[in-house]
């Protein structure tokens, strides 16, 4: 069966610089290739905009990725996303909390909050 649900939405913020990736509830039948294609298609927006600031919305985000796609994001779309310039990444990620470093390789701020409000209000300070 053909997953026709929407995976995910991105979207551009120019007076902020920011760059926001959410999650839709299609990611439930995502593959590790749509996954893949996904961060592609997001780091090329940011790449594109010249983004400072992100915010990726997990609250709906269904999909396991497997270690090599997560090994593969932190070589390939980590890289992408210090080219543009990022600087601080917010998470809407419920039950995650504080900033440590999703990658060994982020050059940027990294920050957990539980709601859309507290995510942009620290991203864009």
């Amino acid at each position: 069966m053909v997953n026709d649900a929407p995976m995910y939405s991105i979207s551009y913020y120019k007076p902020h610089q920011l760059v926001r990736l959410t999650w839709l509830p299609g990611t439930a039948g995502m593959t590790d290739q749509d996954f893949k294609g996904t961060l592609e298609a997001f780091a090329e927006a940011i790449l594109q905009h010249s983004a400072q600031k992100l915010i990726v919305d997990m609250r709906e985000f269904r999909h396991r990725p497997s270690p090599e796609v997560l090994a593969w994001r932190d070589e390939v779309i980590v890289t992408k996303y210090n080219k543009a310039g990022v600087k601080k990444a917010s998470w809407i990620w419920p039950g995650m909390t504080g900033g440590p470093s999703t990658s060994a390789r982020d050059k940027f701020e990294n920050h957990y909050c539980s709601t859309e409000s507290e995510a942009l209000a620290w991203v864009t300070s």
